[in-house]
């Protein structure tokens, strides 16, 4: 055979190369699973980016909008924490704020009123007002729900479902009930059962709890005792009054106007009416708290029996006293905003002063007159079946 002819160099290295590039060079399907790697992990730091960017916006410039609401719908920012781990989201805070907003409207419109005009200046406050009540609502909710749970306490969906049922099939109107639920805050059964129905359980309970306990009477049954002992050693009912009354009376040491059986305070009219002039009564037990009462004089006027009383009321300490104290050990977390919490009074605030002042006058007017009518949110339902 024919000896092979010799390469040179320069025929050997653009071979070799070819060889080895031929070598390393990924098959089409490996190609294609490195392009979608790529494109998923810009994808993830365009959305990484994108939800820091929406969180600063958030947090340090307030902002509201159609856009940044789509958001929270689907990636929980908090609006604050009470405790560790126990999150208010701000989808929360926001829904709940257009249902009381929407409430107002309709209600407003049926009326014919024009007190809630949130497109001016003073309705912006109003609203303003009413976002920071629904927020403070959702902490009160929070902090109910962890002081239940560590009294052992839970509700079961079956709780929730038979609850929700019972309030909906009122009077025998389940269609009407839903309807109308829907129409004043555009909410559906199962919206009512967890922003409302499920905060109401974990609240009755808890007062169940707390009262069975006896740690509501704690206080006043050693108030009482004190009273009781300084009447008996013969101090001036007056000046006890003035120490120790919890009414406004207590600055006229306990003097109350005149009044017939008719008239009569239901919590002690049957013994005013049965006690001689100058003696005083023993503790007497109300709903509101204990009484201890005085007979100054009594007479006839216009053919009616009448009596003149002093009075001393103790009032019984409501769950809502007790939940205040509890707030204060609470470590809450406001991030909107907005709002500052106070950890010393346990109160959420406006960091714009101007708002707490002019939430302080509302106080005494119709907006929170209004705001105690949306009962399904804000309020306890009275009416509402006990477990």
């Amino acid at each position: 055979m024919p000896p092979k002819e010799k390469q040179t160099l320069a025929e050997v290295i653009p071979a070799a190369k070819r060889a080895v590039v031929k070598e390393i060079q990924p098959p089409e399907e490996d190609k294609t699973l490195l392009h979608l790697l790529r494109f998923i992990i810009v994808a993830a730091i365009v959305v990484v980016f994108g939800l820091i960017f929406v969180a600063w916006g958030t947090y340090s410039e307030g902002w509201q909008n159609y856009f940044v609401e789509s958001v929270y719908r689907v990636v929980p920012y908090p609006a604050a924490s009470v405790g560790y781990g126990n999150w208010i989201t701000i989808a929360d805070y926001n829904e709940n704020a257009k249902a009381i907003r929407r409430f107002l409207e309709n209600r407003e419109a049926a009326s014919g009123g024009g007190k809630f005009d949130f497109s001016t200046a003073d309705g912006l406050k109003e609203l303003a007002i009413i976002k920071k009540n629904v927020l403070t609502q959702l902490v009160d909710n929070k902090i109910i729900e962890v002081l239940a749970k560590q009294q052992g306490i839970t509700v079961s969906n079956a709780e929730l479902e038979e609850t929700t049922n019972k309030i909906l099939d009122r009077d025998g109107k389940r269609a009407e009930n839903i309807a109308q639920l829907n129409s004043l805050y555009n909410w559906e059964p199962k919206d009512f059962k967890e922003r409302v129905i499920k905060n109401l359980l974990y609240e009755q309970k808890l007062e169940d709890k707390i009262k069975a306990s006896g740690e509501l009477d704690k206080d006043i049954k050693e108030k009482v005792a004190a009273v009781s002992s300084k009447l008996a050693s013969g101090e001036d009912f007056s000046e006890v009054a003035k120490n120790y009354s919890e009414s406004p009376s207590k600055q006229y040491g306990g003097l109350l106007p005149s009044f017939s059986r008719e008239d009569a305070p239901s919590a002690f009219a049957n013994q005013a009416f049965s006690m001689k002039q100058g003696e005083i009564s023993l503790p007497i037990e109300s709903e509101e708290g204990w009484h201890f009462i005085k007979i100054e004089r009594k007479f006839q006027e216009g053919g009616k029996d009448k009596v003149e009383i002093r009075h001393i009321v103790l009032l019984k300490k409501t769950l809502q006293d007790w939940l205040q104290e509890k707030k204060k050990e609470f470590r809450v977390h406001v991030f909107l905003k907005p709002y500052h919490w106070h950890d010393q009074v346990g109160k959420l605030y406006f960091k714009d002063d101007s708002l707490n002042k002019l939430e302080q006058e509302q106080s005494r007017n119709s907006l929170e007159e209004k705001l105690q009518q949306a009962d399904f949110l804000l309020n306890v339902n009275k009416n509402t079946p006990k477990k």
